[in-house]
């Protein structure tokens, strides 16, 4: 397995402090246990993120990167730079690459074509809901994936603003109704989805990395644009053993399964590591209201929001806000919410409301109308009517797992 940066998790994460994504930082205390919990306390703000396992999630996230599908192209299968430079050829004569990040010379796996030919019948059967059995062949999905994560990574270069929401799917595990955990980004302008992201993992990792599923379901409240809405969301984070420990039910793998489920914190950490990877040009994140998806988009952009170029947002808005970045809307309240006494103001348009909570210190929303959720809602939308939904539940957890990056590229190719 070869070398990759290593990435600092134990960091602080607060977003006016000189030590935001400061590794070993002279300031900090390790492991303190004020909360009940292990945590990092720094003590030039008073902070107190949970501390992770950083051998582990880096010989994960190794793994990851150098098994990840989406690397069929020339872009560098360790780190996902896409600034290489020809290496000579194989003996076979097929092309050999070297990245000018971390050096690792490579040989693309596959040719366009051969992609083409192999990968678009699966993809016709799968966009018209069709379960015959290729739908389920490991190799054949692998190089769907792969196809798949080359095309979202490829179609849409210059992103500056990205739109992050989770979401749960069912799949059949030891029993039905088991729960995965997907994050999904997409790009707010152009509302092509970017990037998907679940909690199973193909690779082996550290029991620090496992997710131990809980009996009940979580707690579920109708979703409303709502101050309400807001405080209940924020009552179930201090309900949380730590901040980061997302139990969200049931995730039990098939006995013969010889992947496993990560803690939804690790995947969502995965998640931005990997998106920075790929678009680092990055300037705002909206985010759904979930405390652990600021917590990893600040610390993968930790220097981009120190220096100022890259705001972070959470977001809560109407089902069908209104369309386009003209819209006119105005500040209609104002509240200091939760543990870290966010201001959160709503902003109203035609009888449609936003709620959105400034996460880097933004003195003025200015134009709020981009300012949404829209993309990454409607892909959401779209998965729940798609004729694969009526049969997702009986999938296993890494057919599922594929078949959503699948279908990611499938919307941004039909929609």
């Amino acid at each position: 397995m070869k070398s990759q940066h290593k990435i600092h998790l134990n960091v602080c994460k607060s977003w006016s402090c000189p030590n935001l994504g400061v590794a070993e930082a002279a300031d900090y205390i390790y492991p303190v246990y004020r909360l009940g919990y292990a945590a990092l306390e720094c003590q030039k703000c008073g902070s107190l993120p949970p501390l992770f396992n950083e051998s582990e999630f880096n010989h994960w996230f190794a793994l990851l990167m150098e098994n990840k599908p989406g690397v069929t192209g020339t872009e560098c299968p360790h780190c996902s730079a896409t600034d290489v430079t020809r290496y000579g050829r194989t003996q076979a004569g097929h092309g050999r690459f070297q990245c000018r990040l971390c050096r690792a010379v490579f040989t693309p796996r596959q040719t366009k074509a051969r992609f083409e030919r192999t990968v678009e019948p699966f993809l016709l059967r799968l966009q018209l809901g069709d379960y015959a059995a290729e739908t389920t062949q490991y190799r054949l999905l692998a190089k769907a994936v792969d196809w798949c994560e080359q095309q979202l990574h490829h179609a849409t270069i210059d992103v500056k603003r990205v739109a992050t929401k989770v979401l749960t799917l069912p799949f059949q595990g030891q029993a039905a109704e088991q729960r995965l955990y997907v994050v999904i980004s997409a790009d707010a302008c152009s509302g092509r989805i970017l990037q998907v992201t679940t909690n199973y993992s193909d690779e082996a990792v550290g029991d620090a990395l496992l997710y131990i599923g809980s009996a009940n379901p979580a707690p579920q409240m109708a979703h409303e644009c709502s101050e309400e809405f807001l405080r209940w969301q924020e009552m179930q984070f201090m309900q949380r053993r730590q901040f980061d420990e997302i139990h969200y039910g049931s995730a039990r793998l098939k006995r013969n399964d010889r992947g496993c489920i990560l803690r939804p914190v690790i995947a969502i950490h995965g998640h931005f590591q990997r998106l920075k990877r790929r678009f680092p040009a990055i300037t705002d994140h909206y985010l759904a209201h979930e405390c652990v998806l600021r917590g990893a988009a600040i610390t993968a952009w930790s220097a981009e929001v120190q220096r100022g170029t890259t705001n972070l947002w959470f977001v809560l808005e109407d089902a069908n806000p209104p369309f386009g970045t003209e819209a006119e809307y105005r500040l209609t309240g104002n509240w200091n919410i939760g543990w870290w006494n966010n201001v959160w103001q709503r902003w109203s348009c035609g009888g449609a409301d936003k709620i959105v909570c400034s996460l880097t210190g933004q003195k003025q929303a200015g134009n709020i109308a981009p300012v949404s959720l829209r993309a990454s809602d409607a892909f959401v939308r779209w998965l729940h009517v798609h004729p694969w939904s009526s049969g997702q539940s009986g999938l296993g957890a890494k057919v599922l797992s594929r078949h959503v990056v699948c279908l990611a590229y499938l919307y941004n190719h039909y929609r």
